[in-house]
Parts: structure tokens; sequence; C-alpha cells
């Protein structure tokens, strides 16, 4: 009996502290004015950026923090540094960020949604964040284990980050799943605002280093619109952002007599997004052979036949497989066996030095220009390697450079 009154009492001066610890957590976030969260499924760490950007333009002490490819702090300078975990991803870490923004006395903070399962997003809203502003930056089609089979029901999972009387920034522009979104604002009495791409020029896409879109941008613009900060102030801001570290970018390498056009495509997951931006290649490049790399982790055998068949709708040129799944992968191209070249793991190239894999792709093409996409997944042996040997490459044409400059001194 004393045993279970000490238990008893412990667990109500736990939930007492809890309380009282909630509270105290709540009246320090309140500090911070403006609190904005970003979720969607495509373009979260570069909408966050680019808000991060405008809020800074407009004289806001504003910290920034990215989940994206890698979990980035984006300081009030612009200048952004790792964010080192311990141990796997947790949804708490947003608690500790916000303390520590309040510490540094941010006067706004963009945070990515770190969470895929909408309870945990949920939480992550109505607990730590509740931001006055909300953006969803799409609905695709990704995460079906945890988000939903189908589009709709995705769109209700990303809704349950939608504030109480607040603001909801969008560029979705499928008007059923719009519609979701909506209704989803209207019930928390929040605003939508729908950021629409053709606000966007191509004179506005010229300034930036990196391939971007336009509904990301048109994001931006609706921002700076709220803060009443010029489209031109906020469009240079914007494009002085640091990009993520998983933005896209088309490098182009000299390889063994031939040239390589890289486009690192590991981080996007969804079928729309995938398609566009392959097109959008496809026709920016078109003299070029295209090889796409399937790129297939071990534990996300739900995307092997996705991009199998988008190898196949894409018409690409030839097709590489690195990391698992190879044979599942050559039963679905098995009317096209020609185009495969397999270099994953249960090929004899699965211990091969990226110099060697680079190698291997370039024998087996037929053109002088190679069109290379990642695809799939990022972290396999073999994609690791083609990496670490293009950030090699990468080196060497920077030392180049700087050796040139020399000289000219």
């Amino acid at each position: 009996m004393t045993i279970f009154l000490l238990t008893a009492t412990g667990i109500y001066l736990y939930v007492v502290w809890i309380l009282i610890s909630y509270q105290w957590f709540k009246r320090q976030r309140d500090k911070i004015p403006f609190r904005v969260h970003v979720n969607g499924i495509r373009g979260k760490s570069t909408v966050t950026r680019y808000v991060s950007a405008v809020f800074r333009e407009a004289g806001y002490h504003t910290f920034g923090k990215t989940t994206g490819s890698a979990a980035r702090i984006i300081r009030p300078d612009g200048e952004d540094y790792n964010f080192h975990r311990r141990g796997y991803a947790n949804v708490n870490e947003q608690v500790k960020m916000v303390k520590h923004f309040v510490r540094q006395k941010a006067e706004a903070i963009v945070l990515e949604c770190m969470a895929i399962n909408p309870l945990y997003a949920k939480w992550l809203e109505d607990k730590v964040t509740q931001a006055q502003v909300n953006i969803i930056t799409n609905v695709r089609y990704d995460h079906p284990d945890q988000m939903g089979e189908t589009l709709e029901q995705i769109a209700e999972s990303l809704a349950q980050t939608i504030p109480d009387n607040g603001i909801l920034i969008t560029a979705e522009s499928n008007p059923k799943l719009l519609e979701i979104l909506a209704n989803n604002a209207r019930q928390k009495n929040t605003t939508v605002i729908v950021a629409n791409p053709n606000q966007v020029s191509s004179q506005d896409l010229e300034g930036f280093t990196y391939f971007v879109h336009e509904e990301n941008i048109a994001i931006g613009y609706e921002m700076a619109k709220l803060l009443k900060l010029p489209k031109a102030r906020a469009l240079a801001a914007m494009q002085s952002a640091k990009p993520d570290p998983g933005a896209f970018q088309i490098e182009y390498f000299e390889f063994e007599g031939k040239t390589i056009a890289w486009a690192n495509l590991f981080a996007v997951n969804d079928r729309e997004s995938f398609i566009s931006t392959c097109l959008t290649l496809f026709q920016q490049l078109a003299s070029y052979e295209t090889v796409i790399i399937l790129n297939n982790r071990e534990d996300r055998q739900e995307r092997v036949e996705l991009f199998a068949w988008l190898a196949q709708y894409l018409q690409f040129n030839r097709v590489v497989t690195f990391g698992a799944f190879e044979g599942e992968v050559n039963q679905f191209l098995s009317s096209q066996p020609n185009i495969v070249l397999n270099l994953g793991a249960s090929s004899k190239f699965k211990s091969a030095s990226g110099q060697q894999l680079l190698q291997q792709i370039c024998n087996h093409a037929e053109s002088q220009k190679i069109l290379l996409i990642g695809a799939v997944n990022i972290h396999t042996e073999q994609a690791e390697k083609l990496l670490h040997f293009f950030e090699e490459e990468r080196e060497k044409s920077s030392g180049r450079v700087e050796n040139d400059l020399a000289s000219i001194k």
C-alpha cells in the first residue's frame, strides 16, 4: 500500500511538473512575435529559406530551421550551420530549438515541419509552434504508409498543421486538394492565400544560381505582401538566400572525353515533381543522351516500382541500378533488357569506386554528352561513392581556377 501511494504521488508530481514546464514554454515561445510553420511534400526546405530571407529583408531578427537532406539552422545574417543530432531525428528537438531562438531574441522564426506522421505534425503545430502562418507548399504522392494512399488523404494529413485563427499559404493548384485544405482552414477560422506561380516571370528566375520552381518563389511573394515588403526587395532577398544542401543544381563534368551533365534528384521522391523536372531538363539538354540511376535503399521498397515505371514512362535511353532490388527493376523492365545496367548490391560492381562506376556508365553510353539523373533515394554505398567522386572533381576544378587566378595576378 505504501509503495502504491508513493508511486501515485510520484506520478502526480510528474504530471504537475509537465504542466508547469509546458506553461513556461508557452510564455517563452509567445515572446517571438512571428512564427511560421512550413509543411508540404516538395520544396519545404527551399521555402523555409526563402521566407526566412523575406523576413530578414523586412528588418526582423529571424531564425530558420530546415530538416531536409541535412538539418540546418539559418542565422539572422543568412548564413547557416549544421544541426548535429545525437541519434535519429526526434520531434522533441523542435522544442529545444524554439527555446534556443527565444534566448537569441528572435523576432521571427520559420520552422520546417519535421514530422511525416500527421499526429506528430499536429502536435508540433498545436503544442510547439502555434504559428500565425502555416505554409503547405503542395500535395504530392509520397509516404503513403503514414500519410495516406490517395492525394486526398495526404491533403488531410498535411492539413493537420493549419493553425487556429491564422493564415494558410499554399501553392497547391489541384481544385479538389485545394478545397480539402480550404475546408480544414475554415473549421479553424484561418484565411487561405493561394500563391499563383504566374506572378513569377522568367526574368525573376534569372538571378538564381540553381534550379528553382516558380511555386516556391510565389509563396515568398505572398509572405512579402503580408509584411508589406516590395516585390523587388523580396525577390533579391530570395535570390541571395543560400540554397539548401539538397537543392538541385546541374553540374557539368568532363570525364574520359565525355561531357556529363549531373542532375542530383535523389531527394525528389514524388511522381509529379520528378516528371516535371525531367521534362524541363530534357528540353534544356535536348542533345544529351538520358541516363537515370535508380538508387534503391533496402528499406524503401515501396519506391522501386514507381521509379522503374517513371524510367520507362520518360523513355530514358539507359537505366542504371544502384543499391538493392536490382532483380525487381530488371523484372519490371524485362521488355527492354538492353537498356538496364546493374551496378548495385547484387552486381560485381557493388564495391567499385565512384570513378569506376562512372566509367561503366560512360562505357555503355552511345553519345559524347550524357545527362545523368540520380533518382529515388540518397544513401546507398554506390551513390555515396559516386557523390564523393563528383565532390573530388569539383575540388580539383576549384583548385585549377584558383591556380589560374594566381597566375594572372
